[in-house]
């Protein structure tokens, strides 16, 4: 159950850490084949004195090699293969907190820690042989929250994702296609699914228990700009919460094709549109792709490339004479010619949001696949894009709540 903290009076319940997990796929089902044969290119990266993010150099290798023109996986495999997927990134994102590399120390270390009846493994059941190597290899770090966007597949998006040998699923909880928006495009579909357990807990009928709300907003782009060309953009906009307590509010987005053109200046306004929407909404941070570099602004990110490969990780350096520690890391195109960023988050809350996690991947957020390594093929042109965050927004009800309090302690001050 989550904590609890006393406040004005209160007795309000703390919102847990919520990660959320973005995959996309590509829809016009070609640029992904582009990526097929070129690899995925990236770059280095790191801080100057302001702590300012600096692109370095373009790196020698793609971070994944080039295949053969026709080792892409076609929209029927994609649906085949969309747990497959699924499971793939959120092992990326559990082996960051939890590394496969450790298991087996901690493994030892649990059986010692447990005495020696804990070492005859011959009378375990298969129940609890689940739920151990659950716990050792980390599961509790997969996703709250998991956005699916485009949808290749030929098929509507499933109702429940069902995880491989883990005895858990994600439930699928809201849904942008043409059964909710008329005549909306593959490419512009959307969908969040929900972890099991987290789902579970949503439906507990508990007055102060966890409660979802999921809706599709529809952002008119017109009166942006002139400069490029205008359309409706369908964003899923999600918050969970306690009703008495902390919430956190996420929207899932794929902007406009025609902000690929766009320059400086006119991302500058997009900026300052998006921060305007979010807040008019009650948005605190987008994820998705924005079809733009969200990390031109000090509130946006494209996230740190992470494959689970040692020589991918961030390491930290120090300059002569300098107590300070520079971090550098590795970032990926997330655009299928390998020149461009699309992909990342927004942060519009800067003052109840934070980001919380290991290292980099916690200030920054996560870039993940866009190929599954099973198959050795290439599903999408993007990457995916993980964050975790934490909230300590306030609920309408609680707000209510605490406003009631106020009154009767002015009406009936205590003696």
């Amino acid at each position: 159950m989550p904590k609890r903290e006393f406040d004005e009076g209160i007795d309000t319940a703390t919102l847990p850490r919520i990660s959320i997990l973005f995959i996309p796929f590509d829809a016009a089902k070609k640029f992904y084949k582009a990526n097929t044969t070129k690899g995925v290119k990236g770059l280095s990266a790191s801080f100057d004195d302001t702590g300012a993010r600096v692109d370095g150099a373009n790196l020698a290798h793609p971070l994944v090699p080039g295949m053969a023109a026709s080792d892409f996986l076609a929209g029927p495999d994609i649906a085949a293969k969309l747990a497959d997927i699924v499971q793939q990134e959120c092992d990326l994102i559990r082996n960051v907190y939890n590394p496969d590399s450790d298991y087996d120390d901690n493994y030892q270390s649990w059986l010692k820690s447990n005495g020696p009846q804990a070492a005859d493994t011959s009378q375990w059941s298969d129940r609890r042989k689940n739920r151990i190597e659950r716990n050792l290899r980390g599961y509790k770090h997969y996703p709250v929250f998991i956005f699916l966007s485009e949808n290749p597949t030929g098929s509507p998006f499933p109702d429940r994702i069902g995880l491989s040998g883990l005895g858990m699923s994600y439930v699928r909880r809201h849904l942008i296609d043409n059964s909710t928006v008329k005549g909306i495009k593959h490419v512009n579909e959307i969908a969040l699914y929900l972890r099991e357990d987290i789902d579970r807990q949503v439906d507990n009928t508990k007055e102060d228990g966890f409660y979802l709300e999921a809706t599709t907003v529809t952002r008119k782009t017109a009166s942006i700009q002139a400069k490029l060309k205008a359309k409706d953009e369908y964003i899923l906009k999600v918050t969970l919460g306690n009703r008495y307590g902390h919430c956190v509010t996420v929207a899932g987005v794929h902007l406009r094709a025609s902000l690929t053109g766009s320059n400086a200046q006119e991302r500058g306004v997009e900026h300052k549109a998006l921060q305007a929407f979010c807040v008019a909404e009650g948005i605190q941070v987008m994820v998705g792709d924005f079809n733009m570099d969200l990390q031109e602004t000090s509130q946006g990110s494209r996230g740190v490339f992470f494959d689970g490969q040692p020589e991918s990780r961030p390491t930290y350096m120090l300059p002569h004479q300098s107590p300070e520690a520079i971090p550098l890391f590795l970032q990926q195109y997330s655009n299928s010619s390998g020149n461009a960023h699309y992909m990342g988050y927004y942060q519009a809350d800067t003052e109840h949001l934070e980001f919380v996690g290991q290292g980099m991947y916690g200030l920054m957020g996560t870039s993940g696949s866009r190929h599954l390594k099973s198959e050795g093929k290439f599903y999408s042109d993007h990457p995916s894009i993980y964050l975790q965050v934490k909230s300590t927004r306030i609920t309408e009800q609680a707000r209510d709540r605490i406003i009631a309090r106020k009154i009767f302690r002015v009406v009936r001050p205590m003696k």
